[in-house]
């Protein structure tokens, strides 16, 4: 599956999921207008209709919003809250700009491996 930004942000919820305390409540922080989507609201249609889209299509990356939601869920069972807040990307919000930093090393050296 070819990588895309839509497909690093989710993987970069999923990650923080993974690794966050499992007994605390989350707050995630991204600048993805998408990824909050995907798994706050729009999965939910896309399960009714055995995720395709309105147009009949699979929707995209649904392997990671599924195990996202699945992740979300299991917090949820235990009263544990997690929550989205988007901000701006690129207006020079210092964690943005770390997470950007990061990002960017992280695709180099992946190229660089290659």
């Amino acid at each position: 599956m070819p990588q895309t930004n839509n497909r690093a942000e989710l993987t970069g919820i999923l990650r923080a999921l993974e690794i966050a305390p499992k007994d605390r409540d989350l707050e995630i922080i991204t600048d993805s207008n998408y990824s909050i989507n995907c798994v706050t609201v729009w999965y939910q249609n896309w399960m009714k209709r055995d995720w395709k889209t309105s147009t009949g299509k699979d929707v995209e990356n649904q392997d990671l919003i599924k195990d996202i939601r699945t992740k979300i869920e299991e917090r949820d069972d235990q009263d544990v809250v997690t929550t989205f807040t988007w901000i701006k990307g690129h207006a020079n919000d210092p964690g943005n700009e770390a997470a950007d930093r990061l990002a960017v090393a992280g695709a180099r050296l992946g190229r660089a491996r290659k």
